[in-house]
């Protein structure tokens, strides 16, 4: 008994690794065999739904839906083009879609012939590709896993909701196709669990499974009933709040879809540069981890406005890397009107997404003597006023009024943050506690 309680503790310890945590910036990608429609049946937009899910929200009969596998041929995808492109953007990871709801598996699973292996003309293990590319590349390699299966003869058929329960029979699947995942694709960061109603003894089962097979892999909170390791936000969801445990928050290109839509009107691309920008910032200043998504043509090309998306952001993450990776969140619980702060022991970084006309922002709510503020993409020092607890800093050097541009606020002995209420009476009430979920 002492034996197994200690193995527990130790599985426990292993996760998170700070890796992960520092990591804050990652790629996700779906594609499948819905990526083939582009979101388009019968020769008309399916304007319903998100496009990887368009057997359900076109009604494509199953028989149909799987003939598609006849024609999926991605000969323009390269796993190490794709590495190099989430290497170029600053991200440190990669998490695939092994399986989505239509059941189709983008690995060569031994427990169905509905793969990319033995169904396709293509003939070969992309996701197997992909993990031996993003370990040349030197960046982290995670996956998505349908919980729900619309493939699979024993399992709930297509419903309204996704949220199904799992079938004995279809547990038993699961189980056997993680275990492949688990034991075949090298070493995961984490496991992408996603929809179905699970009892608590087939989430226990799953979590159990990947702990004992790979100890360090990350496991979402969707697998449900309190087996997690993150937490992960709604699709597209920015807390407004601190979360008491590792969290992520996945994210999109554009709101209306995750996989290729072909007829997707995406706009300008700085626009969109900015607003994923901002939504990095959100996610790192609340703590989290922000993973954005792609989703590749049927022939694996990367869509070249969401590559266009992806460079640009990189330049402004590799020119102010020090307030992103390895960085704790806010330490003052709210953003400011000017924008928003990650920290370090001895700095704090402000992230200038709303420039006021005057030029001049501040920072108030700390101790401690400031001695140099900069520009972190170009090294200069800016000029600033301190008055004991309150921090002016002066923007009208920095001529680019479009970028948002990133301080370093260095402080001679360190800092310390000045809570925004202090409990005198010893009564904690919602109205004077901090919101930590």
């Amino acid at each position: 008994m002492i034996f197994c309680c200690f193995a527990v503790l130790l599985s426990a310890q292993e996760k998170p690794s700070q890796q992960w945590l520092d990591r804050k910036f990652s790629m996700f990608i779906h594609f499948g065999l819905y990526s083939v429609y582009g979101g388009v049946y019968e020769g008309e937009p399916v304007r319903r739904g998100y496009s990887e899910q368009i057997q359900s929200f076109a009604g494509i009969f199953s028989d149909w839906y799987a003939n598609t596998a006849n024609e999926f041929n991605p000969i323009n995808w390269d796993p190490d083009e794709i590495v190099s492109l989430a290497k170029a953007a600053g991200m440190g990871s990669i998490v695939f879609t092994s399986k989505h709801h239509d059941g189709f598996c983008m690995y060569h699973s031994a427990h169905t012939y509905y793969n990319i292996v033995d169904a396709t003309p293509y003939g070969r293990d992309l996701m197997k590709e992909l993990a031996e590319a993003c370990e040349r590349g030197g960046i982290a390699f995670g996956v998505y896993f349908s919980l729900i299966d619309w493939h699979f003869p024993q399992a709930y058929p297509i419903s309204s909701h996704n949220a199904d329960p799992i079938t004995p029979e279809h547990y038993e699947y699961n189980l056997k196709q993680v275990e492949e995942i688990m034991t075949h694709y090298g070493p995961l960061s984490e496991i992408w669990f996603d929809m179905g109603s699970l009892t608590p003894e087939q989430s226990k089962g799953l979590y159990q499974l990947v702990n004992r097979l790979q100890p360090q892999c990350m496991i979402s909170g969707r697998l449900g009933n309190d087996y997690v390791d993150f937490s992960v936000m709604a699709d597209n969801e920015y807390p407004d709040y601190q979360i008491g445990l590792p969290w992520q928050t996945a994210a999109s290109m554009f709101d209306e879809t995750w996989s290729y839509r072909s007829w997707q009107e995406r706009g300008e691309v700085q626009p969109k540069v900015r607003k994923k920008i901002e939504s990095l910032i959100k996610v790192i200043s609340r703590g989290g981890n922000f993973l954005l998504n792609i989703g590749p043509k049927g022939d694996g090309s990367v869509v070249e406005f969401e590559r266009e998306v992806l460079l640009e952001i990189g330049r402004w993450v590799k020119a102010n890397s020090e307030a992103i990776y390895g960085v704790r969140g806010n330490p003052f619980h709210r953003p400011f009107a000017w924008g928003d702060v990650t920290a370090e022991e001895d700095c704090l970084f402000a992230f200038v997404e709303n420039r006021p006309v005057s030029d001049k922002i501040e920072l108030s709510g700390f101790h401690g003597k400031v001695n140099g503020v900069t520009r972190l993409s170009s090294g200069d020092q800016l000029p600033y006023n301190q008055q004991e607890r309150l921090l002016e800093i002066d923007l009208s050097a920095i001529l680019d009024r479009d970028e948002i541009p990133v301080l370093k606020i260095m402080f001679e002995d360190g800092y310390t943050i000045i809570p925004p209420s202090v409990v005198s009476n010893g009564i904690l009430t919602p109205r004077n506690a901090v919101s930590f979920y």
